[in-house]
């Protein structure tokens, strides 16, 4: 018994040294792979825009200066820590054990991970903190104050004021988050303090008190999910048919036009994608059952075309909204919002700017990116 245990004291000790010393090695040798993923992992977390423990590209002014705030010690030795356990050794299979042994010791209902929510009927949501509070939304404990409200009204209502002087239309949408349309999937473990979300109180002040248009498509997307699949089962976004929804919603309220899902073709790109949220928890080996779908803008009813240049400026989902586009306007231009430069208005002359966020990101309505 005494010869087991000091094995075991052993093997213990030498995993907890051997695990950090290989990954100081590992990070001073060249064309280290980050996070310890495959470059198709890699791929996918950066086309999502997946912030993995809360990593943000940092913005530029126009002279190519980075604009970011000074960081204090404690925020550059936090940084420091970060890049330390995400190149850690072993970090993604590590993290599949984790996952893997929570979930048979619980009969497939729970995982343990640090940002992966496992839901019901197999559906993966997003738990993080350090990327928006998702959860804070869908349990509606999050509340704008009537004051920060105010102030995105105020910063919304100059902006289009700014832009309009430029005769450029501008329009404002804030795409929910996958937790609010299937709240059905959530685990019943998470209580909903309040079933109007952050996201849902501001679409409703901001139509109450203003003439902006603010698009806040929940209740088209609730009326669609029945129909297909519009978020992805393993992923945080959703896909090309949600999307669409998406945009048709906006159509329906910046033109008075709409199309169904049936009206225009999808065709099938992959029917095993394993998404962000499984990949961060080390599964997309055993989860890798989402379908992909492709919009053809060739399929898109040309009475809702318009001979207009959009620059949309967005997050994540701004990649696919902007894909739906292209059916639809002229030309169509998709930015990052967190790399958007005011002179980027002098390049593309667009007709129409649409500021998109995901809804875990709509305090930031407040920023004045596209006033000069």
């Amino acid at each position: 018994m005494k010869n087991r245990d000091r094995w075991i004291t052993i093997a213990f000790l030498i995993f907890i040294l051997v695990v950090p010393l290989v990954t100081v090695v590992r990070s001073l040798l060249p064309s280290r792979q980050e996070n310890g993923l495959t470059d198709k992992e890699q791929a996918v977390l950066e086309q999502n825009g997946t912030m993995v423990n809360g990593t943000q590209t940092g913005t530029k002014d126009e002279t190519g200066a980075d604009s970011a705030p000074k960081e204090t010690g404690f925020a550059r030795l936090q940084k420091g820590i970060n890049r330390f356990t995400d190149g850690l050794f072993g970090r993604t299979k590590l993290i599949g054990f984790n996952t893997e042994l929570t979930s048979l010791l619980t009969g497939g209902t729970y995982i343990e991970s640090t940002q992966t929510l496992m839901g019901k009927n197999n559906m993966f949501f997003y738990k993080t903190e350090l990327d928006g509070h998702p959860i804070w939304d869908y349990m509606g404990i999050n509340h704008f104050t009537e004051e920060e409200m105010a102030a995105i009204a105020a910063n919304l209502a100059a902006t289009r004021e700014h832009l309009a002087a430029r005769n450029i239309e501008f329009y404002t949408m804030c795409i929910p988050n996958k937790e609010i349309i299937y709240a059905e999937n959530m685990p019943d473990t998470i209580a909903r303090v309040n079933e109007v979300s952050r996201g849902e109180q501001l679409a409703d002040y901001l139509h109450e008190n203003t003439d902006l248009v603010f698009v806040y498509p929940k209740d088209a997307l609730l009326a669609n999910k029945d129909k297909a699949q519009l978020y992805y089962i393993t992923d945080s976004h959703s896909n090309q048919i949600g999307a669409f929804v998406n945009m048709q919603e906006f159509f329906r309220t910046v033109y008075g036009t709409h199309a169904e899902m049936d009206s225009v073709s999808f065709r099938t790109d992959a029917t095993d994608y394993a998404g962000d949220l499984v990949m961060m928890a080390g599964l997309s080996d055993k989860y890798n059952m989402d379908t992909v779908y492709v919009f053809e803008p060739e399929s898109a009813d040309q009475s809702q075309y318009h001979d207009q240049v959009l620059l949309y400026v967005g997050d994540s989902f701004g990649g696919f909204l902007s894909q739906i586009c292209k059916g639809y306007y002229k030309e169509v231009y998709w930015e990052d919002a967190r790399d958007f430069q005011y002179s980027m208005l002098d390049r593309y002359e667009p007709d129409v700017v649409i500021w998109e966020r995901a809804e875990r990101y709509c305090e930031v309505f407040r920023e004045p990116i596209l006033l000069k």
